[in-house]
């Protein structure tokens, strides 16, 4: 039995196109968490309401988005009772995607060998210069490879899987055959590192497990994070109450436990920053004011950070950007230097 009581986290999100993170109908998944008590969600709720003059059961963050609600919306980000006790979780989907490849590749390889790349910040530095510099290097046949990458993580059998992984070697040689391309050396990591997409893809087929893990869908990275986030600001296990999505299933909840009970699995570097996910209870959101406040926070992150991708200042940016998470999976230029991603990497723990 858990000694401490642990702090309940109610969460929703917005943009989820599952695995389909490259041509999805957003560009960005936003996860929101609130740690409000159900009276005080409710008083905010109540309060919103009555300012958009909403007469719906659940009113969901595209009332709020509207233009004539924006000076609500400013008023919901800024309000007391959210002070320290809301965040917001960005993907940059395409980065993720960059990411994810990098990490099950280059990262694994170096794992093999015993080096830990996340301790150094090599793992977020290679990540960073493939998202900004491979397209500058290789145009649209850098966006070609992401996407059979992408096929080959959300392949529907082992035999699909075999000629997805066939066709993304073809491809990387072709990139890695330009020896003027300034990403060549981290490039040839990658490619260095393919044979460890078998295992990988054994996960994402389920073989040997109770189902597909999916680990491709920024959700379950979200769900993470959140509670890595929250346990780390108050000391306390953490319990998530979530709107109700099918990707949250016994064994996924599991597996995220197990993840962040034993994160030296990942890196060594990680020894010591265990926390403890008590519970996910999966609610209808509309019998909960605080997964509600969640959802209005989890449509504006989005609609924000999209604008951010499409590099135009939303108007609501400068009041959600200091709820957005330092743990957040977005890219940034200077963390294609090492030490500016080896700074990055231990501020988030």
């Amino acid at each position: 039995m858990t000694a401490t009581a642990p702090l309940v986290v109610a969460c929703d999100e917005s943009g989820n196109d599952g695995e389909n993170l490259l041509s999805g109908r957003s560009t960005v998944f936003a996860h929101a968490s609130v740690t409000v008590a159900p009276d005080d969600a409710a008083a905010l709720m109540d309060e919103i309401r009555g300012r958009t003059r909403s007469q719906t059961t659940e009113l969901k963050s595209k009332t709020i988005l509207q233009p004539r609600h924006q000076a609500t919306a400013k008023w919901l980000l800024s309000h007391p009772s959210l002070e320290g006790c809301a965040s917001v979780h960005l993907t940059h989907k395409k980065y993720f995607v960059v990411s994810k490849l990098f990490d099950s590749t280059a990262e694994e390889l170096a794992h093999e060998l015993g080096d830990d790349i996340y301790e150094t910040g090599a793992a977020l530095a290679g990540a960073n210069l493939l998202f900004f510099l491979a397209p500058q290097s290789y145009g649209t046949a850098w966006d070609r490879l992401l996407m059979t990458f992408q096929r080959f993580m959300r392949a529907k059998d082992a035999v699909h899987a075999h000629e997805e992984l066939a066709h993304l070697i073809r491809s990387m040689v072709t990139l890695l055959s330009d020896k003027d391309a300034v990403v060549r050396d981290v490039l040839g990591t990658v490619f260095a590192g393919l044979r460890h997409l078998g295992s990988l893809s054994k996960l994402q087929l389920g073989e040997g497990g109770e189902e597909r893990l999916r680990t491709m869908d920024p959700l379950i990275a979200a769900v993470g994070a959140t509670v890595r986030s929250w346990g780390s600001i108050s000391g306390r296990p953490v319990e998530v109450v979530h709107d109700a999505t099918k990707e949250l299933t016994p064994v996924k909840i599991e597996w995220v436990k197990q993840f962040l009970s034993h994160p030296e699995g990942v890196a060594p570097s990680r020894q010591g920053l265990a926390c403890e996910l008590t519970d996910v209870r999966l609610v209808d959101s509309k019998e909960d004011p605080r997964v509600q406040v969640a959802d209005l926070l989890a449509g504006t992150g989005r609609i924000v950070g999209e604008s951010m991708v499409s590099e135009h200042q939303h108007p609501l940016s400068p009041s959600l950007i200091p709820m957005v998470s330092g743990a957040s999976l977005w890219p940034i230029p200077g963390n294609m230097n090492v030490e500016n991603a080896r700074k990055a990497m231990l501020s988030q723990f």
